[in-house]
């Protein structure tokens, strides 16, 4: 399955009744085929895993190295693709926001595994740990440049785990 992007050039509103302007042109259509596109950044792992010393005890191996495909911005719809056409489970994202809510619309899928890349500021770390963590089965946040970052990560997830523990045993006692 490929996936569709369709980018108008004008907008065709602008242009009045009977007015000599040149017609806008039709809106420009990309289509990315993500699944086929992993194939080969797959393929190319594997020649360059092949070709180097990666294993020293000379097992190459693709498991050696993991895929992240970056979304920065992309549209839900190439990462939707990406899973279910491309297999693909591992997905990294440079803005919070974004990852925010990619996670929570990816929710309901299986296996997925969140990358935070680049710098995370400390006043963000509470909210992508509280709203990550509990859509995804796993998240990594690349860089933690400071211990104040570190701290605030920490504090976060002892919050998440401490709120979930307190709700499995509200759970227990309504049994």
């Amino acid at each position: 399955t490929t996936t569709t992007s369709t980018k108008a050039m004008a907008d065709s509103s602008n242009t009045s009744m009977g007015s000599s302007t040149t017609p806008t042109p039709a809106p420009a259509v990309t289509t990315v085929d993500i699944a086929r596109n992993l194939e080969d950044v797959r393929s190319r792992i594997a020649t360059a895993v092949k070709s180097s010393s990666h294993d020293n005890d000379g097992d190459n191996n693709n498991d050696s190295v993991q895929l992240v495909a970056v979304s920065k911005t992309k549209p839900i719809e190439y990462l939707l693709d990406a899973y279910h056409q491309g297999n693909q489970r591992v997905f990294g994202e440079n803005y919070v926001q974004e990852l925010i809510g990619k996670a929570e619309e990816m929710k309901d899928l299986d296996g997925i595994v969140w990358h935070f890349i680049g710098p995370l500021q400390s006043n963000k770390a509470n909210a992508l740990v509280k709203k990550v963590v509990p859509n995804a089965s796993k998240l990594c946040i690349e860089t933690v440049a400071t211990q104040k970052l570190a701290n605030k990560l920490n504090n976060a997830m002892e919050e998440l785990n401490n709120a979930n523990d307190n709700s499995d045993d509200k759970d227990k006692d309504k049994k």
